[in-house]
């Protein structure tokens, strides 16, 4: 089985090197690597002379990170295939495990990533902070048209299955969460596997992540969440319209994602919904029974995460202020909210 690592690279150059040379370091044998450069203006094309004759690089127009998938992947002739972000980059037994696990009808293995900062130091968190889903994918799509995923760098696709999506018939739109596509279709074309140990890492920086940030402002916390809700909006469009033989979705839930962001907005606007018809306490109801249903959190956490829910919407905003500011990553969880949340994620599902 032969493995292509595409790594999709915009005005990365001071990470692309760490997120290659990940690459070039697995233990597993037959991996080749790919570098699509998006039209780089800083001197990342420079910084790939010294891989010539290890590294494929394909420079290209920019066109944005869906454009990015579809080059790499028409170059690549892995049988699995792994999207990798300049700014991540893998652990050396990465390809090595999910080979291990790999079999017939797998669409996708996922794996946790640890969080680093721009210097590569550890943060104490890890993507996603859940629980994998496995067996449960497909349900957890028909009921939230979501599932407890890592981001891009965290996932390796069957090429036959990426073959069903890519190229991308709305690559203009994919710009930014090109990802979303594979990641949420994977479900209705085969399994799901979990690998529940950290095989990369995640890099969070103010470049990548404007939610990087120590201050607390009302108006810019409710711009982006803003922002957040247009590009959920615009992932589930892409998914649906890239994917071109799925069943039509109708989702009855809200992720608790989703539902957090929605219930920081509603507090942060006074009230105020991101879309018409939101009513506080219904909109409460709606959320636990959505905790309770979602297979990424082990019983602590929905203890946890319906304890967050009743008391951001209950208590006086000058209380549920610092609730929020945890939930939209400005605040810092106590060491015993670390400790329950990683124990729920490690938490073994069911067969």
């Amino acid at each position: 089985m032969r493995a292509s690592i595409i790594i999709n690279n915009f005005n990365y150059g001071h990470f692309l090197s760490q997120a290659v040379n990940s690459a070039l370091a697995q233990t597993y044998a037959d991996v080749e690597v790919i570098v699509v450069d998006d039209g780089s203006t800083d001197d990342s094309l420079e910084r790939m002379k010294p891989y010539h004759g290890r590294v494929v690089v394909i420079a290209k127009e920019n066109g944005g990170q869906g454009s990015c998938y579809g080059a790499g992947f028409l170059r690549c002739t892995g049988d699995i295939v792994i999207f990798l972000d300049a700014d991540d980059y893998l652990s050396p037994r990465c390809i090595e495990r999910v080979v291990q696990v790999w079999r017939e009808k797998v669409a996708k293995v996922h794996f946790y990533l640890d969080m680093v900062d721009a210097e590569g130091r550890l943060l104490e968190s890890r993507m996603p902070s859940g629980r994998l889903a496995s067996y449960d994918a497909l349900k957890m799509m028909r009921l939230f048209g979501s599932y407890c995923s890592p981001p891009g760098s965290g996932n390796v696709f069957s090429a036959a299955f990426l073959r069903t999506v890519l190229p991308f018939r709305n690559e203009r739109e994919l710009v930014h969460s090109a990802d979303a596509v594979p990641i949420f279709s994977a479900p209705y074309f085969g399994e799901v596997v979990a690998i529940r140990e950290v095989l990369g890492f995640y890099r969070r920086h103010g470049k990548a992540n404007s939610s990087v940030t120590t201050v607390f402002d009302r108006s810019t916390s409710l711009a982006r969440l803003e922002s957040e809700h247009k590009r959920d909006v615009l992932r589930d469009r892409s998914w649906r319209l890239a994917s071109r033989r799925l069943e039509a979705p109708a989702f009855h839930l809200l992720d608790p994602s989703r539902a957090k962001r929605r219930l920081c907005y509603l507090r942060l606007n006074e009230g105020k919904g991101l879309v018409d018809g939101d009513d506080s306490v219904v909109f409460l109801i709606r959320c636990v029974n959505a905790i309770w249903h979602w297979s990424g959190y082990s019983l602590v956490q929905k203890f946890l995460a319906t304890t967050w829910f009743i008391l951001a919407a209950s208590l006086p905003m000058s209380l549920a202020e610092r609730l929020i500011r945890v939930a939209l990553g400005v605040g810092e969880r106590s060491h015993l909210q670390k400790k329950l949340l990683r124990r729920g994620a490690a938490a073994p599902a069911r067969p």
